[in-house]
């Protein structure tokens, strides 16, 4: 092994053993839905490290309970999901494996220790580079190691990955490689039924574990039994109160009927009296009868005699005694038809009477017995009344506070969700075993769609004709590449460019510039080790000896780009005024620079936010606390990336606003250069004018001031922006332009 990578290789052991150890799964935050339906997660302001797995999970993590894989974009530190399916309830936080220091670092330190033949490496670690053509796209054509400068703005990254599409044409194995870890997308994740279905059932099942959840933090501390109990009370008091009413109402018709039936038997007695005064008339027709039977008889005695006097003629003995005989049938017979025609008589005179009372007798009989059966069915109904009044006053009656109790109870729907818990419990025996059961497939889903990627970024990596990846993300070689191409080497560790370079057999080229953060290693006590001194916190161009444009342009194998295509004149002017004179203008570009003046006063960072336009832009501060001040005014404000000069991915925006406020910047010149660099349309620099006044030359503030002596910034008092635009001076009065033209636009920026 060459000298140089046992030394990188200690140095990078060295970080290693102060590194942070990631464990599987990393929460990138909680899971955050918009008013139109979307997913994401806000990951401003944090260092975005290679994604190579989204899950979808619980607190608990994706092993504990359910994970939806899922796919991603990221834009302006905003991490957007892909359609994600139905979502079980427990699901709100983003998991994801990430590449981490500990990983790549023990990567890189392995590979070092095995690398094999590298020449193109070696070479570079010796700061021996190879002649660059004057085209920085010809010198990607080259053999042997080159580096490409160029300042902001001038397209390295496109001619980079045109270089890089030309070549991988061309029949060559190609890597490019970035060293914005934002950059690489996020995973994707292809459609699949059956892990739809899962979701779908976990979302069911997860939903009515959270609707149970939900209801026992509800029903917390409410007893069932004891409102069952006083609904009881309630009943029972209710039920007693229309009893009593239904007993007094019974009871009154008792005494009615009472009355009704003392009526009936009076008249039923009065109506017998009146029937028995004409039963002795009726007796006539008994006698009648008797003096029928005896007038027959008589009847027959006078035929007898008659005959008697026929047969014996006239001088018979016994005549005389029956001529007497004779004589007194006769009287007799006369008598009794008398008396039978005086029967018959007065039984037909009353005859009709006594059908007229055997009728109403019968009538007043009926009506005193439906009376008498009347009374006895109310009186036994109030018996029953009785005694169920008895028994609900025995098994007890609601109070006061039985009332307050229920009537609190139903206001708070608290007996409709013991209902629903008792349902969905009943529902629910083998729920949790199911979601057991479909949170695991769901997960070795997940796990086999990992692996699919995987084995495809493998493949790519052992037989496509052009890779794309990050330094953090590059792999010890299996099969060697023809060319590599390290880009956003300007501010990269060189070890990590090494290792990068170490794949290519052929030619290397590495693109950087000068107007980027230093690396940075931490704890700051390694920055003393020796080894982490030259072979980490060095960069690619300055082991080559590369340390100002001039030695760029001097340098026989660095290729030159001298245009820019993002900014204009001011920008090139701030630059320039803490000595990085390497900014072009670009032709026909005009960015304004505003100096919003605070006048020492604290920053009303809502008004700032107002400034920012729809589209992309970005808020720069000196230090993490200082961005995540300002995160919390841009939370909902999407399209605005916040962060440090480090964390905030993406080169170019169209509105950015650099926080010079308090005294961080005055050893940040380069992160001052990054920020600037970054603005195509307008930039605002929020600092005290007064502070600017007084800045020393060549500082960040310092630069500003040279800017304002110039005549080519405009100065606004940030209090100002709080007055209703309505109130304000025309537009016209707000804009002046470097060149000292109105915007063709017209539109008010403050």
């Amino acid at each position: 092994m060459a000298e140089w990578r046992q030394q990188a290789a200690c140095a990078v052991e060295a970080e290693l053993e102060h590194a942070r150890q990631a464990g599987e799964w990393s929460m990138l935050g909680m899971l955050r839905r918009t008013g139109d339906g979307e997913y994401l997660v806000d990951l401003r302001g944090c260092r975005v490290r290679p994604i190579e797995d989204l899950r979808v999970a619980g607190a608990d993590g994706p092993r504990d309970g359910a994970a939806v894989p899922v796919g991603a974009t990221l834009t302006t530190g905003v991490l957007r999901l892909d359609e994600t399916g139905p979502l079980p309830a427990e699901c709100d936080r983003v998991w994801a494996r990430q590449g981490d220091d500990g990983g790549h670092l023990a990567r890189v330190a392995g590979g070092l220790r095995r690398m094999g033949a590298a020449p193109l490496a070696d070479r570079l670690a010796a700061g021996e580079l190879d002649p660059a053509d004057e085209d920085a796209y010809r010198t990607c054509f080259l053999p042997g190691v080159h580096v490409v400068w160029g300042p902001p703005g001038s397209g390295k990254t496109r001619l980079a990955e045109r270089a890089a599409e030309d070549l991988a044409r061309g029949g060559l194995r190609v890597l490019h490689v970035s060293g914005d870890d934002a950059a690489t997308p996020p995973p994707w994740v292809e459609a699949d039924e059956e892990r739809l279905v899962l979701q779908e059932d976990l979302a069911a099942l997860t939903e009515v574990e959270h609707e149970l959840a939900g209801l026992d933090e509800r029903l917390d501390g409410y007893d069932h039994d004891a409102y069952l109990a006083a609904e009881r009370r309630i009943e029972n008091g209710q039920r007693a109160a229309a009893l009593e009413a239904e007993f007094s109402r019974l009871r009154e018709r008792h005494w009615e009927l009472v009355q009704e039936s003392g009526e009936a038997e009076a008249k039923l007695r009065a109506a017998t009296k009146a029937r028995d005064r004409v039963a002795d008339e009726l007796a006539r027709r008994a006698e009648a009868r008797v003096l029928t039977h005896r007038l027959a008889t008589v009847e027959q005695r006078l035929a007898d005699v008659r005959e008697r006097l026929r047969e014996g003629g006239v001088m018979y003995r016994g005549r005389r005694e029956d001529r007497r005989e004779l004589r007194a049938a006769e009287d007799e017979r006369v008598v009794l038809v008398s008396r039978i025609e005086d029967c018959r008589r007065r039984v037909h005179t009353v005859s009709d009477d006594v059908r007229q009372l055997d009728e109403e007798l019968a009538a007043v009989r009926e009506r005193a017995e439906a009376a008498q059966r009347a009374e006895a069915d109310t009186r036994a109904q109030l018996e029953i009344l009785r005694d169920e009044i008895v028994r609900l006053h025995s098994a007890g009656l609601a109070d006061d506070r039985d009332h307050r109790y229920y009537a609190e109870c139903l206001r708070l729907g608290l007996p409709e969700s013991q209902a629903r818990r008792d349902a969905l419990r009943a529902r629910s025996t083998h729920r949790a075993a199911l979601r057991g059961r479909f949170g695991e497939r769901l997960y070795w889903a997940g796990e086999r769609l990992h692996e699919r990627r995987l084995e495809r970024t493998r493949q790519r990596w052992r037989s496509a004709s052009l890779v794309r990846t990050t330094l953090s993300q590059v792999r010890a070689r299996t099969e060697p590449f023809d060319v590599v191409l390290v880009d956003d080497a300007g501010s990269a560790r060189l070890v990590d460019v090494l290792f990068a370079v170490a794949q290519a057999s052929t030619t290397a080229v590495v693109f950087g510039d000068l107007a980027q953060p230093w690396p940075r290693v931490r704890p700051r006590e390694l920055e003393e080790v020796p080894e982490i001194r030259r072979w980490t916190l060095a960069t690619p161009l300055r082991h080559c000896g590369i340390h100002t444009p001039a030695d760029a342009r001097a340098h026989p194998g660095c290729a030159v780009l001298s245009g820019q295509h993002r900014f204009g004149p001011a920008i090139r002017t701030l630059a320039e005024a803490v000595g990085y004179p390497a900014f072009a203008a670009a032709e026909g570009r005009h960015t304004e620079v505003v100096l919003l003046d605070t006048a020492g006063e604290p920053v009303e960072r809502a008004a700032v936010a107002r400034l920012l336009d729809r589209e992309p832009s970005a808020v720069l501060a000196a230090d993490r606390q200082r961005a995540g001040e300002w995160l919390e005014v841009l939370r909902d404000t999407l399209t605005v990336d916040v962060g440090t000069a480090s964390t905030v991915a993406g080169h170019e925006f169209g509105t950015v606003v650099l926080d010079l406020t308090g005294d961080g910047w005055q050893d940040r010149v380069r992160a001052f250069l990054c920020g600037i660099a970054r603005a195509r349309d307008r930039l605002y620099l929020l600092a005290d004018l007064d502070e600017v006044r007084t800045a020393s030359v060549g500082t960040p503030l310092g630069a500003v001031e040279a800017l304002r002596a110039q005549g080519d910034l405009v100065v606004r008092r940030l209090g100002d922006l709080l007055i209703p635009q309505q109130r304000r001076q025309p537009a016209t009065e707000w804009h002046v332009s470097v060149t000292g033209r109105q915007p063709s636009d017209g539109t008010m920026t403050g």
